[in-house]
């Protein structure tokens, strides 16, 4: 038992642990069993000294006069003699007095009995047929204050019975907190030595392993648990010891590729800023070249592009910023055998001018190939395959540039060719037609020239004539004005509201704007058109209606056509749409048509005209696998029910 306690530090404490249980537990059992012996003394020595109560009470009765009978004194007498003896066998007292013969407490009781029995109770009762006399009575008296000593002799010896226990309570009390504090002692001391500097020891090496120093060891190496720890951990350090410093060269050499990429990230990531948006003929090429040679230690490159065929190339960027002195690196007629399959080539250049080799790089977008990215490889110089891949990954997002910024080229060629046929058309649609009517105008002025006595009707055609200049010249302004409008930047409600506040400040009426299309949802073609279509509406209101309030709708179908509305609260159409003097509704007609769509003007109840536009995107058109007239039914223009005029 003793030697599997000295090797294990859990049956030591368990040990003390129970030994100051069981301290605990002796002095609590003590403490019960000495107070349930003490249970009823303090009752026992009430009682004791009740006996010594009584027999005043009783030589008080002998010597009192009363006027009583003498049967009534004899009567009152013998009770108190009753009431003595019951106290003096009741149990209260006789539990507590020992059994034993030899014990003082129970001499002292059988003496208190015996007097009592012999002397004292027979001189009482042979006192009773006498009067209550003090000097008859001396002798009894005497008896009975000796009678009383003996009986304070019996309270004192219960008392110092009781006083002993006492006593060996607090002993028994004082005993077992001393052996526990000692027990409590020897186990803290022992925790101290055995535990807590071992523990602190175990703290400390592993301090200074997290230091990674290795060459701590741990001098508590016992058979004890804490012994095998520490035996355990002097092994352990010594193995990582030796792993670290194997780690430590895997470290280095991770950590060096790990930077590595890291500068190839921001290389790439700077190479991605630099050549945002970037022009084919911008420097960021040239810049993003250099930095590319120095971090990849090659010397200067340059990035060849080439056309679709292969045929012809020219190089964009290079690395040398000496004019004229970059390295040649080809000197055939045709690109074609170098772009060759597209992949990464390592080869020497054909001009013996240069030494050392070329790395060709493909610079792809997708699957197309826009040219190479070539750069010097000194001799004596071995890449290493993350070389080659971030120099790949450079050439992809060239690559990338060059392509986005050839589409953003071939847009911004549509985009001019479709602003240039916008501008013809809108051409045609105004001043044409103006310049048509003066042209048969000015071909009948010709003829009335040639006929004598027509001058009332040269006149009149000079006076039509002018008409037809002053409505060129406001088509020309009003064209003007649609072309400065920058439709691709401000979108169309922008416009529509600048257009609103010019006719409203222009005609001094009231002009609201309902516009419910989204910018983007119908083409920039058709925007211009439904513009031209509003704003020549709002011409006709101002100059023909005599109107003081407009409105201006714009609204989304559920079938996904757009409605356009612009009503006024003017005089109305007194004469037909179409007659002479109102081409500028067939203009609306004409834009309506190229809209694929339908124009009506209608009266409006309660005064005023209307003008509906019912068109579909030209987007909504594209995306129907059928004809429009056979995936959509004839609907009815919706007009808006009559309001009155406010």
């Amino acid at each position: 038992m003793f030697d599997g306690m000295n090797r294990s530090l859990m049956l030591r404490l368990g040990f003390a642990f129970s030994l100051i249980a069981a301290l605990a537990l002796f002095g609590i059992v003590t403490s019960v069993i000495i107070a349930e012996t003490l249970r009823g003394e303090a009752t026992a020595i009430n009682r004791a000294g009740a006996l010594r109560m009584q027999t005043y009470m009783i030589s008080t009765e002998l010597l009192e006069r009363r006027v009583e009978s003498a049967e009534a004194r004899k009567l009152r007498i013998v009770s108190a003699l009753d009431r003595f003896e019951a106290r003096y066998l009741g149990e209260a007292l006789t539990r507590i007095v020992p059994r034993g013969t030899s014990e003082p407490a129970r001499q002292v009781y059988d003496k208190v009995g015996h007097t009592w029995e012999h002397r004292i109770r027979p001189g009482v009762v042979a006192a009773l047929d006498q009067p209550p006399d003090a000097e008859q009575l001396g002798p009894l008296r005497q008896e009975m204050d000796a009678f009383v000593v003996l009986i304070d002799d019996l309270v004192r010896h219960l008392e110092q019975k009781t006083e002993s226990k006492v006593q060996l309570l607090r002993f028994t009390q004082g005993m077992s907190l001393f052996l526990t504090l000692v027990v409590i002692f020897i186990t803290m001391y022992f925790v101290r030595t055995e535990v807590l500097q071992p523990l602190r020891a175990l703290l400390r090496a592993a301090e200074a392993v997290r230091r990674r120093d290795f060459g701590w060891r741990i001098r508590h190496t016992g058979d004890d648990e804490l012994g095998q720890l520490g035996a355990t951990f002097n092994l352990m350090a010594r193995d990582l010891s030796q792993t670290y410093e194997d780690l430590e060269t895997r470290v280095r050499e991770k950590t060096g590729a790990l930077e590595r990429s890291n500068r190839s990230l921001e290389l790439m990531y700077r190479s991605l800023m630099h050549l945002h948006d970037a022009s084919l003929a911008d420097a960021s090429y040239s810049r993003t070249l250099r930095e590319l040679e120095r971090f990849l230690g090659l010397g200067a490159g340059s990035v060849c592009v080439v056309e679709p065929d292969g045929r012809k190339g020219f190089r964009m960027a290079t690395s040398d910023t000496a004019p004229g002195s970059g390295p040649v690196f080809c000197t055939l007629e045709s690109c074609q055998n170098c772009l060759d399959d597209g992949r990464t080539r390592l080869n020497r250049p054909r001009s013996s001018a240069d030494t050392g080799r070329v790395l060709s790089v493909p610079l792809r977008d997708g699957d197309r190939i826009h040219g190479l990215l070539r750069m010097q490889v000194p001799d004596g110089v071995n890449l290493e395959p993350w070389q080659i891949q971030l120099a790949e990954g450079v050439a992809q997002h060239l690559g990338t540039a060059i392509g986005r910024q050839h589409r953003a080229d071939q847009l911004n060629r549509l985009a001019l060719l479709e602003e240039r046929a916008t501008i013809a058309r809108e051409l045609h649609d105004s001043l044409a037609q103006a310049l048509t009517y003066m042209k048969i105008q000015v071909s009948r002025l010709q003829g009335m020239l040639k006929t004598p006595g027509r001058e009332f009707q040269m006149e009149s055609t000079l006076r039509d004539l002018r008409k037809g200049l002053n409505s060129a010249y406001g088509e020309l302004r009003e064209l003007l004005t649609t072309f400065r409008i920058r439709m691709d930047e401000q979108g169309l409600n922008r416009v529509l509201e600048a257009t609103v506040r010019e006719f409203a400040d222009r005609g001094e009426l009231s002009i609201r704007l309902h516009n419910r299309v989204a910018d983007g949802q119908i083409g920039v073609n058709e925007e211009i058109h439904v513009l031209q279509i509003v704003r020549e509406a709002l011409s006709n209101v101002i100059k023909h209606s005599g109107a003081h309030a407009a409105t201006v709708g714009l609204d989304t179908l559920p079938d996904g056509r757009i409605r356009v509305m612009i009503e006024d609260d003017g005089r109305g159409m007194p004469e037909p749409a179409g007659k002479h003097g109102h081409y500028g509704l067939t203009i609306m007609r004409e834009r309506a048509r190229n809209l694929d769509g339908e124009l009506e003007i209608l009266p409006r109840s309660g005064g005023g005209t209307i003008v509906a536009v019912l068109f579909e995107p030209a987007a909504l058109a594209a995306a129907h696998t059928e004809p429009l007239n056979e995936n959509t039914t004839d609907e009815p223009i919706r007009l808006p029910k009559a309001r009155s005029q406010s």
